[in-house]
């Protein structure tokens, strides 16, 4: 088992957005989830909460509701447009104005044909969604206040929208409010808002409210079935099954509340609703729920996303928090030249690692630097855009960016003058349009010859590189029609091969020298004996996690040795050593090593580190050197604002 000295970076102050809006996508068991800067995320449930694709938005474009509509995706929010989104380009598609202000609520009919929209101005916006274009239909009558929430009939014949101090009920086909619904106020000069209102096909109406209360109506009548005083402080969110006989609120009060529709009498047909039972996956205010089958999926202030299991049919999978860290790495490491890049979403810093020239045979021991880390250079993108991808060359002579509009490239020069911190000089590339064009993945060969860009028409370009200038070496189309986006791009070390991976493809192995496309297969075209027997017989505990690998590659000291991690865990995989018996406990540590929270039998393959929390990039540089940057979780967490305050027992 190798042993490494580790720069341990604790200088990136990454910190997670809130998450504002979920949808789930039952046919493809996907869910779209957006956060307080804009952006969106798509994960597949299918492949154990892979985060598939993310489309980047903008601070001053906030998302305040998401709709799938079939394949189609659309957003809403206070710029008052309703915007679909191109989920090949990871783009925004078409742009319609609702002509009434910031958007609050948005929802889909039955048939997929038409969106509904809840202003500020206080109507209900219909979109036509037969054409290929989103396009606008129609104006309801204006109500005095904003539509803060709404919820379309199953037979699409009505919609209910939830205001300031009332519910109402309107009829798609005039157009007109055919119903309200008052709520009473807790203080006169408080007004009780509509957060959230669902309708069930048998027209009972479900609200949440400031007051904190969950309440069910009889939409036909206009009367109160039940009111629960469900939570301390404001409802905003409600979350009906597909069979509409189970509803979760909540709010800033953090905790779901369960209400059911059962039988309270053995011997009678007639139900009601009762409330059941009470989880608690968030610390602060949760913002959004979707079910998903018998799951609810969850999120709010603290950006996590919770997975719960109501119906508990699986044993020891009740429920799992997924943490905000980014499955796409937000550092990249100049593994020559000792620098490493942080993506501060909008710009780019650059920082040279710190240096010393102790060592130790003692695991944890935090060794003297005879220089700390320096902060070399700060680059802003051009008007705020959102960094989509980036990348330095192994020498650090090349840093390149894309956004959503063109990709800029830049030559580094460090001139050392004897100072701590030693001059830089950037100088832009100019590029082509052609080349210029935005990216999703950028990668340098490690011999810096070629940049390598997969754009978002899905293409790969390899690009050569020159003192100067850059030019055209070859192009790999698309290996389908329409084209998707790749989303994952490797490179060999020795710069010959390139594999790229599109989401339900085979994996591409092209040859960069020749210009062939291998598919797959590198030498013998098949899983090396290794792999083919340990994967016969993996170890339970390996095969139980649930945390993704977000990296993985091999020790350059030690080929024989596989590292990889995911945000709580670093492993070494050590191929001359035997798999352990499934009785063994991978993850436990020998006396000599317990200090240092790191698991490394001398017994079998898996050398585990819990050490690190959460790991944001783990990197190995020449000689026995590993970068690792990490976040702790008790710093995003203080960077949180304030929950809501509630009495505890003895306080």
């Amino acid at each position: 088992m190798a042993n490494f000295r580790v720069h341990r970076v604790r200088f990136f102050e990454y910190q997670p957005k809130a998450i504002h809006c979920i949808a789930y996508q039952k046919d493809t068991n996907r869910v779209a989830v957006s956060r307080s800067d804009g952006t969106l995320e798509i994960w597949s449930i299918e492949d154990k909460w892979f985060q598939e694709k993310v489309i980047v938005g903008h601070e001053e474009q906030s998302v305040e509701a998401v709709v799938w509509s079939g394949q189609r995706l659309f957003t809403a929010g206070l710029s008052g447009d309703v915007v679909e989104y191109d989920l090949c380009k990871l783009q925004s598609k078409t742009f319609v104005s609702s002509n009434a202000g910031a958007v609050w609520c948005l929802t889909r009919n039955s048939s997929n044909t038409k969106l509904a929209a809840g202003t500020e101005y206080g109507c209900i916006v219909l979109f036509d969604l037969t054409g290929e274009l989103l396009t606008y239909e129609k104006a309801f009558d204006r109500q005095e206040g904003r539509i803060l929430s709404l919820s379309w009939h199953v037979n699409e014949e009505v919609i209910v929208t939830g205001g300031i101090d009332n519910i109402r009920v309107w009829s798609v086909n005039s157009g007109h409010a055919i119903q309200r619904l008052t709520l009473p106020r807790q203080e006169n000069h408080k007004e009780t808002i509509v957060w959230s209102v669902v309708i069930t096909g048998d027209m009972t109406i479900i609200s949440g409210d400031s007051r904190g209360k969950t309440s069910f109506w009889n939409g036909k009548q206009g009367t109160v079935i039940r009111s629960f005083q469900s939570h301390k402080a404001d409802v905003l969110c409600l979350a009906v099954n597909e069979s509409e006989n189970s509803v979760l609120s909540s709010g800033v009060e953090p905790t779901l509340a369960r209400f059911e529709y059962v039988s309270t009498n053995p011997n009678s047909d007639w139900k009601t609703w009762i409330r059941s039972t009470v989880h608690c996956q968030h610390t602060h205010d949760v913002r959004s729920l979707a079910y998903a089958g018998h799951f609810i999926i969850s999120g709010g202030v603290d950006t996590n996303l919770a997975f719960t299991d109501l119906e508990k049919r699986k044993p020891g999978c009740k429920s799992r928090k997924i943490p905000a860290i980014p499955q796409k790495s937000l550092v990249a490491v100049a593994t020559n030249a000792n620098l490493v890049v942080l993506n501060y979403s909008t710009h780019l810093e650059v920082w040279r690692l710190g240096c010393t020239r102790a060592s130790s045979d003692r695991h944890g021991e935090v060794l003297p630097l005879r220089e700390g880390p320096t902060k070399l250079l700060q680059l802003m993108t051009k008007n705020s855009n959102r960094i989509v991808c980036f990348a330095i060359s192994s020498d650090g002579k090349w840093l390149a960016y894309s956004d959503q509009e063109r990709m800029r490239l830049y030559c580094l020069s460090l001139e050392a003058d004897g100072s701590v911190t030693p001059k830089i000089s950037l100088t832009r590339i100019k590029l082509s349009s052609a080349v210029a064009c935005p990216a999703h993945k950028i990668m340098f060969t490690p011999d810096v010859r070629y940049c390598v860009i997969a754009a978002c028409d899905g293409t790969v370009n390899v690009y050569e590189l020159h003192s100067d200038c850059v030019s055209m070496y070859h192009s790999f189309p698309s290996p389908s029609e329409p084209a998707s986006p790749v989303q994952l791009l490797s490179i060999s070390p020795h710069s010959k091969l390139l594999a790229v991976y599109h989401h339900n493809h085979p994996i591409q192995i092209y040859d960069i020298k020749s210009k062939e496309v291998l598919e797959y297969c590198v030498a013998e075209e098949e899983y090396t004996a290794w792999c083919r027997e340990h994967l016969r017989k993996a170890h339970p505990q390996w095969m139980r996690r649930t945390s993704k690998i977000y990296w993985i590659d091999f020790n350059p000291q030690a080929p024989h040795q596989i590292l990889l991690h995911d945000e709580q865990m670093l492993c070494v995989l050590d191929k001359s050593q035997p798999f352990p018996d499934s009785s063994i406990n991978i993850y436990s540590k020998s006396a000599s090593e317990k200090h240092s929270g790191c698991g490394t039998s001398s017994e079998h393959a898996f050398h585990i580190c819990m050490k690190y929390k959460f790991l944001l990039h783990v990197e190995a540089l020449k000689d026995d050197w590993l970068v690792v940057v990490e976040r702790p979780p008790i710093t995003i967490f203080d960077a949180l604002p304030p929950t809501l305050k509630q009495k505890k027992f003895g306080t």
